[in-house]
């Protein structure tokens, strides 16, 4: 954890001192670096047709079990609708991308990357419709949120790399030695950037709501996840990858969204700063119980 910590302090301090905007390297990461990560690990993937069903299954269902416990819970405690939806914003969605895959990456390998490759491309499509809805909550319609899906070139990315695996069509090697490159680049990038958009962020001081919300993102949701991979019988490692990424802090595109769409913007930020910042501490304990130490 210790690397991937200096990584994102550098980020901050960059943010700081370089005044470094974060929307170009952002953009960089989501439609360049971010679809070359995707593909090269399906196309290379050992995955079998069942595992890549599996995990994305598994990955929608904990999304809609996470949404449907806290929608309950919301309602229980009489939370006004902008107060309910920024808690949806804040304790369901998962930073996968930049927080989580490097850990993967690092604990589990080349196999748990790609495993995480896939959990990262269903969960990104569910951001931006389930995600983008509860910010909005009536204001946006279903065609608006369908066209924000359709212009995520992850999902492209996805879907050529599982094309030409099941062809057996084989890439150039220039292509392939390119894509590589850009590969070797994205964890690097993907936690400079956290640390850029961490340093941005704004602090709420609503302690209930921040201690509510941080226990559920980091305590239920990876009980949660825990309990849907032996029920869905996930092998040994895929487990442990679904089981971190759950345990991922709050992602920081729901900042983003909470601002675009005036959801308790404070609100999100604070989540994504506190989960951010105790999941240094939480995921290194949930390693250990998942033999990952």
């Amino acid at each position: 954890m210790l690397p991937l910590l200096l990584l994102i302090a550098a980020g901050a301090l960059a943010r700081v001192s370089l005044q470094i905007e974060a929307k170009p390297l952002a953009r960089l990461t989501l439609y360049l670096l971010s679809p070359a990560l995707i593909f090269n690990s399906l196309y290379h993937s050992q995955l079998t047709g069942p595992q890549l069903g599996q995990l994305a299954g598994g990955t929608l269902l904990l999304i809609v079990t996470l949404s449907l416990v806290l929608t309950l819970l919301c309602r229980l405690l009489r939370f006004p609708l902008p107060l309910a939806s920024a808690m949806q914003l804040g304790a369901v969605f998962m930073n996968v991308g930049s927080y989580s895959l490097p850990i993967i990456a690092a604990a589990c390998g080349t196999e748990g990357l790609e495993r995480g490759a896939v959990i990262m491309v269903v969960h990104q499509m569910l951001m931006f419709t389930l995600a983008i809805f509860f910010a909005a909550r009536g204001t946006l319609g279903p065609q608006r949120a369908l066209s924000k899906v359709l212009q995520m070139p992850t999902a492209y990315a996805a879907l050529a790399a599982l094309i030409l695996r099941t062809l057996g069509y084989p890439l150039p090697g220039w292509l392939a030695q390119g894509i590589s490159l850009l590969c070797q680049a994205c964890i690097p990038i993907f936690l400079l950037l956290l640390g850029i958009q961490l340093a941005d962020m704004l602090f709420s001081q609503r302690w209930f709501l921040l201690t509510l919300g941080t226990c559920f993102k980091l305590g239920f949701a990876p009980v949660a996840a825990n309990f849907l991979a032996r029920l869905l019988h996930f092998d040994s490692l895929s487990q442990q990858v679904f089981v971190l990424a759950a345990a991922s802090p709050t992602a920081v595109v729901t900042t983003m969204l909470a601002v675009e769409f005036d959801a308790e913007p404070e609100l999100v930020s604070s989540l994504t700063l506190v989960t951010t910042l105790l999941s240094l501490f939480s995921i290194p304990l949930i390693m250990q119980l998942l033999g990952l130490g």
